[in-house]
């Protein structure tokens, strides 16, 4: 069985610090090149991952896969304390923002929180 929608996840510690996201799968909401949803779910993963990287210049790992419509980010375990805590506020921001997609469109996307670290 195929699942229509994006799936984000969010990783955190278990001090509830947030160190990464995953975004996968294709909203459903409209035609490839039409979809509002997924458009929007790229743009505030893609923009995190670029502050993470250009911004805070903090050590992340990502993975993307367009074709896939995936996009992992995470702190690698070289990130020091300052700059995990210096990640929370594009983390939380991506959090908030992804929430509030997902409370217009509930069907398209599905938020989760994974403990890792």
């Amino acid at each position: 069985m195929k699942t229509i929608g994006t799936t984000v996840t969010f990783f955190k510690r278990s001090d509830e610090k947030l160190i990464g996201y995953q975004a996968k799968g294709h909203a459903g909401f409209a035609a490839a090149g039409a979809d509002i949803v997924c458009a929007g779910v790229s743009a505030l993963t893609q923009s995190t991952l670029n502050g993470l990287k250009n911004v805070l210049k903090a050590p992340v790992m990502f993975d993307i896969d367009d074709r896939r419509a995936y996009l992992e980010a995470r702190l690698t375990p070289e990130a020091t304390e300052e700059q995990i805590e210096q990640a929370q506020l594009l983390l939380v921001t991506l959090q908030e923002g992804i929430e509030a997609i997902h409370r217009s469109y509930p069907k398209n996307v599905r938020i989760f929180f994974e403990e890792r670290r």
